[in-house]
């Protein structure tokens, strides 16, 4: 006998600047500071911004691009060893979680995206 299909809610990770990879739901903000004042943010879910401090130093070249994403990955599994499921987070099919940088430059949705694969979301990382 075969298992049943599981379809799993779909999340977009994209930028404020490429609208068009946006999904067709919520619009949820994962970045500190100033947003584009032409698109409403929904939702904002600080877990998964990167903390001030961490953004500071690599902005400043006082750590190095591997030491980001090491304490970054650090923060999302502090968040994640709470969280068992997808019913645990407020993401719904077709929102989208935004930050700045464009899809063809480094960005740290390419780091949060196996995270949200892991409790049970499809990602489309853009």
């Amino acid at each position: 006998m075969n298992e049943p299909t599981v379809i799993k809610p779909k999340l977009h990770l994209a930028s404020f600047l490429q609208p068009e990879n946006f999904g067709s739901g919520r619009l949820i903000g994962i970045v500190e500071g100033p947003r584009p004042r032409n698109i409403k943010i929904d939702l904002q879910f600080s877990h998964f911004t990167p903390k001030t401090k961490l953004l500071e130093n690599y902005k400043q070249n006082k750590i190095t691009g591997d030491d980001f994403v090491k304490e970054y990955k650090a923060q999302l599994e502090t968040v994640f060893k709470e969280v068992n499921s997808i019913d645990e987070l407020p993401f719904k099919d077709g929102d989208t979680l935004i930050s700045w940088e464009r899809a063809e430059y480094t960005n740290y949705r390419k780091i949060l995206a196996p995270y949200l694969e892991k409790v049970g979301y499809e990602v489309v990382l853009n």
